[in-house]
């Protein structure tokens, strides 16, 4: 089916008002009525929280109310699991430190300039921009971190989501040892249980063999919820059963789309700042570690 452009959102569209929203914030129950009542309990049920110093910001609240479907309950088990979450990180990125200009140059995540039709942020992570000789997981894994945490800044995106493409194109054997169950269990639970991401649906193309071994490895840890949400495409079909999925209006050439190479966007070209953001939130948490969350630097 041909659209119009004029069909699709841009990219960086951030207005919640939006005729076209309207489905999407009755999909996650939000309304005024919602937020203004949820927010007070969750604010009130997070003060109460032992040993914890949350963070009361209306934009951070609503991050969790959003993934929740403004299930206050939900809500705030996502909460403490996200706390919890962040002494574990102070452990798996404590010999980690990544120099600005490396981190610059791992330009791996990009979006196009429009969204779905259910205006989804389209976020693609292309795998042969990574050099596992040059790049370890962990130091992937934390600018995806500081990025997510980016692009949930907009609230559009809290509100309808992210539907990903993951392109393995030149995975290989150096790879796969990057790739061991410990840090794909972390990625894995951050994402899908941490981190206040609406994760709509889930595109893996040019996965050669050996990817399989992955996809073993992290299958246990994924639930049926979000197994049913993984789809396999490759080049054999032209991109058909893609373009089933994803109007090829918005998907770059390289999967037979209409979106110049050039006019792709870079989804954290300004790291600094953006581990600023992440490392202002990642204050808030267990009173007892807080000495430590200050003194944790990853880019340096």
């Amino acid at each position: 089916m041909n659209h119009s452009l004029a069909d699709f959102l841009p990219f960086d569209a951030t207005s919640i008002d939006n005729p076209s929203v309207i489905a999407n914030k009755r999909e996650i129950n939000e309304s005024e009525e919602s937020r203004t009542r949820c927010l007070e309990i969750l604010r009130r049920e997070s003060e109460n929280l032992e040993g914890i110093e949350p963070c009361l910001d209306e934009s951070f609240l609503l991050r969790f109310l959003r993934v929740s479907k403004f299930d206050t309950s939900k809500a705030l088990e996502r909460l403490k699991k996200y706390y919890k979450q962040s002494d574990v990180f102070l452990d798996a990125f404590r010999n980690c430190t990544l120099p600005l200009q490396k981190a610059q140059n791992l330009n791996h995540f990009w979006t196009t300039p429009y969204r779905l039709k259910n205006n989804s942020l389209l976020l693609i992570a292309i795998n042969r921009k990574v050099n596992y000789r040059k790049v370890t997981f962990a130091e992937r894994f934390y600018t995806e971190i500081i990025g997510v945490n980016e692009i949930l800044e907009n609230q559009l995106n809290q509100i309808c989501g992210f539907t990903f493409i993951l392109d393995f194109d030149g995975f290989d054997i150096f790879d796969l040892t990057e790739f061991t169950p410990g840090w794909l269990r972390l990625y894995l639970d951050s994402m899908l249980n941490v981190f206040p991401c609406r994760i709509r649906d889930v595109h893996i193309v040019n996965a050669p063999s050996l990817f399989s071994v992955v996809y073993t490895i992290v299958y246990p840890f994924l639930s049926k919820k979000i197994r049913d949400r993984i789809f396999f495409h490759s080049k054999r079909d032209d991109w058909k059963s893609l373009h089933n999925s994803i109007s090829a209006d918005i998907l770059p050439e390289q999967y037979n789309g209409k979106v110049k190479q050039e006019d792709l966007i870079n989804c954290s070209q300004n790291k600094e700042e953006m581990d600023k953001k992440f490392r202002d939130i990642f204050l808030f948490g267990y009173s007892e570690t807080k000495q430590r969350r200050q003194s944790m630097k990853v880019l340096c």
